[in-house]
Formats: structure tokens, sequence, C-alpha cells
């Protein structure tokens, strides 16, 4: 079934003929009129009003991250030429010059497509970069940056080959994950030691931006062997998760740690969650008594626990889709372990170039770890994973081939919703008298309108371009049910119409009205 259409029972209402005008079906791409039927009233829009408070930061030298403050649908950024539409409060514009100041303009925009008046603001991508963040780390950071970006050596991936692949980023490409689930296991372990000027005894720290409005990704340091086994919606023992989603930023930590009330403070941030397009950066930073969560240098979540195990194994997990940028440890210098984890659904033979195997077996929350002699050879089939230590040397395995993918905003789905006015909702029928309020949401970006029908016939056709191209909103209609027939089952349809008149996207719902 398309993910985007949402599907309803089977029935049909009768409408009361002579009280319903049935719209016209043939209007042309760029000349979609607002129309109604009888009984019907578009809920009428607020004005855009225009954004306000802009603010710029950077996190290369040749990009520059805008956000300001407003409750509009969507937004209009347009800067050296070029325009983008966004659904939330925030752009990262890449491929700039470092040295050149860049204007930028930002305009609120209705779900009819309305611009309010623009919110400037100037910025130099070298002045608002700070690159301290790197000072703290032990080595280089990874920088998903192309094809050869995922080093087997480095990292073990758990996911569907297919879904992922290379965005344009400016002048390079950044991992793209578009699929329910994607795990990165650094073959690289955190060693605590210390604490720094902060106080930090061990830190990992992520750049990545959401895809969607249900993008979640997790950072968890990973206790040994847990890192041997597949990703699972379960904490494992001794774990703690950087949980990121687009609402917002938390710690979640087995219950089972040491908890010691330390207090932490929090900075203040208009926002600590995934932007869809938007990269930031968060740390989890390991104190001897806390874990804390920073996005771009600002506490915005902690957990007042001491990690008891003194080195840990950082795994990335991104649902619902990201973009992954890059990523970097800090505490005491560890060298990367080439490692290969492989599911013994069949015999296997022991690599040559292995130092050390393991059998690594699950059981009842606890996990048992068995050597094997090298002398072995060949492992027989089991329920358990093999785990092949390789020479330093070594390039273990294979990971997906990264093929390259038009970049943007992915949008969601559109839905429908229905309610009778004193607020009674499918699955219960629906009062006979009063009116109906039909909501429609569309989350696409350049549509030129949209459509509801009430088993097969137009009732409502409104433009959604009239300043410019379509973005992002809600649409409510009130329905008069004195114009339906009682005791049966209606459908509805909602069309959004794209901007170069190619195949509406659906979604569909049906109510009864008792």
């Amino acid at each position: 079934m398309d993910r985007r259409t949402l599907a309803g029972g089977l029935g049909g209402l009768a409408l009361v003929v002579a009280a319903v005008v049935v719209l016209r079906a043939g209007d042309a791409p760029d000349t979609l009129k607002k129309e109604t039927a009888d009984g019907v009233e578009v809920v009428a829009l607020q004005e855009p009003m225009k954004p306000s408070n802009a603010r710029a930061q950077a996190l290369d030298v040749d990009a520059l991250q805008i956000a300001w403050n407003g409750s509009a649908s969507a937004y209009e950024v347009r800067w050296n030429g070029n325009e983008q539409l966004v659904p939330g409060p925030e752009v990262e514009l890449p491929n700039l010059s470092p040295d050149t100041q860049t204007e930028v303009e930002i305009r609120a925009v209705s779900a009819t497509g309305r611009r309010s008046e623009p919110l400037r603001i100037a910025a130099t991508p070298k002045d608002v970069y700070n690159g301290k963040w790197e000072d703290q780390l032990v080595g280089q950071a990874d920088r998903f940056d192309g094809p050869e970006a995922l080093d087997p050596r480095k990292w073990r991936v758990e996911a569907e080959p297919e879904c992922l692949g290379l965005r344009q980023f400016g002048q390079s490409k950044r991992i793209d994950v578009d699929c329910p689930m994607a795990a990165f296991q650094s073959n690289t372990p955190i060693r605590f030691g210390v604490p720094a000027s902060d106080g930090a005894t061990g830190r990992a720290i992520i750049s990545v931006a959401g895809a969607v409005e249900s993008s979640h990704v997790r950072l968890t340091l990973l206790p040994d062997p847990w890192q041997y086994l597949k990703e699972t919606d379960a904490q494992p023992k001794g774990a703690v998760s950087l949980d990121i989603t687009t609402q917002g930023t938390r710690i979640v930590a087995d219950p089972d740690l040491p908890r010691t009330g330390k207090q932490i403070d929090l900075g203040d941030a208009p926002m600590t969650g995934l932007v869809a397009g938007v990269r930031h950066r968060w740390e989890m930073r390991v104190l001897p008594e806390a874990v804390v969560a920073l996005r771009d240098g600002v506490v915005v979540a902690y957990e007042p626990v001491a990690i008891r195990e003194r080195l840990v194994h950082p795994r990335i997990r991104i649902d619902g889709g990201g973009f992954l940028d890059a990523f970097g440890v800090g505490g005491v210098p560890e060298r990367v372990v080439p490692t290969e984890v492989i599911t013994l659904d069949r015999d296997v033979d022991l690599p040559q170039d292995v130092v050390a195997a393991k059998l690594v077996k699950p059981d009842a929350g606890q996990v048992t770890v068995t050597e094997l002699p090298l002398s072995a050879g060949k492992v027989a089939a089991q329920e358990a994973q093999l785990v092949v230590i390789r020479k330093p040397e070594s390039r273990p395995g294979t990971l997906p081939r990264l093929a390259d993918r038009p970049g943007g905003i992915k949008t969601g789905a559109p839905r429908l919703h229905v309610m009778h006015e004193d607020g009674t909702k499918p699955p219960q029928p629906l009062p006979g008298k009063g009116r109906v309020l039909i909501t429609a949401e569309v989350n696409a970006i350049g549509h030129r309108g949209i459509e509801l029908e009430l088993d097969g016939r137009r009732i409502v056709s409104l433009p959604t371009n009239e300043q410019g191209p379509g973005v992002p909103g809600r649409h409510e209609f009130w329905l008069d049910t004195t114009k339906l027939t009682p005791s049966a089952h209606a459908r509805l349809k909602l069309s959004v119409l794209p901007a170069d008149g190619g195949e509406p996207v659906i979604a569909e719902t049906v109510f009864e009205l008792g």
C-alpha cells in the first residue's frame, strides 16, 4: 500500500443533489480557482506574520545556519540570487565564500502561498564559525563526506544497502539515510581518563540533520560486549544514550546505573531537537557524576548517573531518515580495532588475517562470550554471533556502496481529519445535525493547490500558490451535515496538486453519519 494514502472502508453517502454544486474539473495547472460547494465553508487563514529575531552561526567556514522566530506554515529564504522553501524557522546555506558577507531575506508563507514582509540578516561565515570543539577530540573527526566515508576498518553498518546514499552538500557530499532504521557501530572505543577543563572524562560528538518530522537519532555508549550484538529497541545493560528527536533531546540511561544527584544548569536554547535539512552538533559529555547533552555548545539535557565501565563503544542509530555529517570522540587515545561481526546462520571459515575470534550469545538479558582457538578453522552454524578481530592493517568485510542522491528536504504524506463540532470523532458515528470540521494537513513543498472530494464529487478547489509555490500547512473546512443523507458512510478524498501538473498526492478517510 502506498504510504501516502490513508485507506478507509467502502460505502457511499448520497448527497442532496440540489444542494451541491459540482465543481469544474478541467482547470489548467496555472489557473486553479478557489471554489466551494454549497454547504461548505472555508475557515479563513490569518495573514502571515513577519518573522523576527534572526540569528546566524556556522558549522563550517563556507556555510551559514540562519534561525529566526515565527509560527508560520513555512518560510521562503532568499540569498545570493537563490530561493528556498523550508518547513520550519531555520535553514542552512552551504557553498558560500568564507570571507564574503551573505545577505539573507526570510518571509513567512501561509498555507495558501501568501508572503509576509521580509526579515533581513547579513553574516560572514568565518566570523560566526567556531572550530574549538575539535580541540577536545582524540585524533581527527570522521567526516562522512564521500564514497569512502564509511571506512570498514572503523565502522560496521546494520541497514538495508539501498537506503544509504550520498547527498550533495556544497562542494562535497554527506551520507543520506532514507530507511526505517540504520545503525552505525564504531570500531573506535572511548576510554575515559582524567577530567578535562570542562570536567569531562570522555565524550562523543555527532553532527547530523533530520529528514522528516519523525526523524530520530540515538547515540549510545555500549559497554563490552554489547557492541557485538544487533541493534534493538531495548536499552542494553550499563548503556547510556543521547536521544534526539524533532521534539527535543534527552539522556536515557540504564536504570541500574548509580544515581548521583548531580545538578546541571541548562542553557538558553530556543530549539533543542533535530531540524529537517539543517545540521546541528550534539555532544555527549561524560562527567564523573553525570552525562550531559549539548547542542551547538549549549547544555540541553543531562542525567545524574555514573558510568561504571572505563571503556565503551559508540553506536549511532538513525530512524526515519537523516543526514549524517561528522563524528568524533574524546578521552584517552585508543586505536581502531578492525572488527567484523558475522551471524552464524551457516558454517563460516575463519579469515586468514584474524588475530582473535569470539562467540557471542545473548541469553535472558545477559551476554556470554567464548574465546575461539584460531586453529578452529571452521565455525559451525548456531544461534550466536561470530566476532572476528583482524590485524590492524586489515580491511575487514564490505560496506554498502553509497550512490548519489538528490538533495532537498523530505516531506511527509498529507493527512485528513474529521470531527463534529460537538467533539465527536470517527470511528464513532457523527451526529446528523450541525457541522463537521474537515482538516487537511499538507506537507508537500511546491504544490499549486488542493482539491477535496466527498464520495467522488468535488466540494473544494483551493489554490495554494497565491504569491509563489505552495508550502506545508493546515486547511480547515466546515461541512453542513444537513446537506447529507443520514445513516450512511462518507468517503473524503484530499488531492494535493503538484506545481508541474504531475500526478496528485492522495489521502482518504471515511466517516459515518448517525
